[in-house]
C-alpha cells in the first residue's frame, strides 16, 4: 500500500502489512536458526521484495534499528547507514540484572545473549552506524567479535529536543510538590522506575512532605493506569496531546532509571520545559550535564528524598537549575546542532561513493 506522507519531510511513504501470524512464524523460525526473535518477528519477504525494488533509483538507504537493518546486511551497490539508536542486547542485560523472573525477563534472559552477538557482528556490514550514546559505542567495541579497525563507522550523534514545542515555563513558588515522570509506560525500563519511585522514594518522600505527589505522563495500558493509581499520591494521565501541559506546574522531573539505554529523552524535555531535573548515573547515560549545576545526582531513595525537600523549600534553587538546564539544552540538543555532524558523514560518505 502506497500513501503520500508529509511532505514537508518525505516525498513518498510506502508501507508494506505484516500480518500477525507471520510475525508470529518468524518468531517460531528464529528460535530454531539462533536468530534473535525480534527479527524473526520483523521479517518480511513481501517488504524485502519491495525493498529491493526501490533500492536501484536511491543514492543511499537509511534503516531505523536493526530490524530493518536486517534486510540490508549483504548490501554492495548503495551506501548503506544504519540508525541503531542503542545497543539492545545493553538493555536486555540491565533488564536481568534486575533479577525479577516475570515472563518478559525469561524472554531478555534469552534473547540476550543472541542479540549480543548480532549485534557486535552486524555493525561490521554498514557504512555508518548511528548510536546515541559511547556507553552503547563502548559496549559493541567491547567483544572479541567486534572488529576494533572498523570502529570508526561506529559514531555517536545526541538526540535534539524541538524547543518550539517544549517551551520554558518559570517556576512559581506556590507550585505544589509534583514529581514529574513523562515516558511510555508501555516499556519494561518506565514501568520499572516507576515501580522503584513507588515502592522505595514516594514513600520515604511522603513522610516529610505529605502532600507530594508523583504524576507519570504517558502512554498506558488501563489495566495498569487502574493499579498505578491504587497508591496513595500516584496520578497516571495516559496518552495527552500535550506534554508540556501535563508536566506544567511540576516541582520536578524525574529521570532515575535502572534499565534502558541509550539517551533518556525525557531528561532533554523536562530540562526544555523548566523543570529542575533528579538524575541518577544511568539516566544521564549520553547527555553531558554536570552534577550540581545542570542537574541533580540522587543514586538512592534517601538522596532522592533529600533533593525534593531541598527543591521545595528553596524556589531559588529551583529557579538556577530551571534556568540552567534551559540554556544547557538550548546549547546543546537543538535539533539543528544534534544532526549536523550526522548530515556532515553521511555527505562525506556519499561524496565517497560517488
Amino acid at each position: 500500500m502506497t500513501e503520500e506522507g508529509d511532505r514537508s519531510v518525505f516525498d513518498r511513504v510506502e508501507r508494506v502489512y505484516h500480518p500477525t501470524w507471520r510475525a508470529l512464524l518468524g518468531t517460531v523460525k528464529a528460535l530454531f536458526t539462533g536468530k534473535p526473535l525480534q527479527l524473526g518477528y520483523y521479517e518480511s519477504p513481501t517488504f524485502r521484495k519491495r525493498l529491493n525494488h526501490l533500492l536501484p533509483s536511491h543514492d543511499m538507504v537509511l534503516a531505523h534499528l536493526v530490524r530493518t537493518g536486517q534486510y540490508l546486511e549483504t548490501r554492495e551497490e548503495n551506501p548503506v547507514v544504519l540508525e541503531m539508536t542503542d545497543a539492545l542486547f545493553v538493555n536486555y542485560r540491565r533488564v536481568i540484572e534486575t533479577n525479577s523472573w516475570g515472563w518478559k525477563n525469561l524472554i531478555y534472559r534469552f534473547e540476550q545473549p543472541r542479540m549480543e552477538q548480532y549485534e557486535r557482528e552486524v555493525v561490521d556490514q554498514f557504512d555508518l552506524v548511528s548510536l546515541v550514546s559511547d556507553i552503547d559505542r563502548e559496549a559493541l567495541l567491547s567483544g572479541n567479535s567486534a572488529d576494533k579497525e572498523n570502529s570508526n563507522s561506529i559514531s555517536v550523534y545526541t538526540n535534539g529536543i524541538d524547543l518550539e514545542n517544549r517551551p520554558y515555563s518559570k517556576p512559581n513558588p506556590d507550585d505544589p510538590p509534583v514529581l514529574a515522570f513523562i515516558g511510555n509506560m508501555r516499556t519494561v525500563h518506565n514501568q520499572d522506575t516507576c515501580h522503584y519511585l513507588i515502592q522505595e522514594v514516594l514513600p520515604q518522600i511522603r513522610r516529610r512532605l505529605p502532600e507530594t505527589e508523583l504524576r507519570v505522563i504517558g502512554n498506558a495500558k488501563e489495566r495498569d493506569i487502574r493499579a498505578l493509581e491504587r497508591h496513595e499520591g500516584v496520578e497516571v494521565t495516559g496518552w495527552v496531546d500535550s506534554i508540556p501541559k501535563a508536566a506544567r506546574g511540576a516541582l520536578c522531573g524525574i529521570g532515575v532509571m535502572r534499565m534502558g539505554a541509550g539517551l533518556q529523552n525525557k531528561i532533554l524535555e523536562y530540562m526544555a520545559l523548566g523543570l529542575p531535573v533528579i538524575a541518577n548515573e544511568r539516566g544521564l547515560e549520553g547527555i553531558q550535564a554536570e552534577p550540581s549545576r545542570h542537574v541533580l545526582l540522587g543514586s538512592n531513595p534517601q538522596e532522592i528524598t533529600d533533593h525534593v525537600i531541598r527543591l521545595a523549600s528553596d524556589h531559588n534553587e529551583r529557579m538556577r537549575l530551571s534556568r540552567a538546564g534551559r540554556r544547557f539544552v538550548e546549547a546543546n540538543h537543538r535539533w539543528s546542532k544534534a544532526l549536523q555532524p550526522m548530515v556532515e558523514d553521511i555527505n562525506m560518505m556519499l561524496s565517497d561513493h560517488s
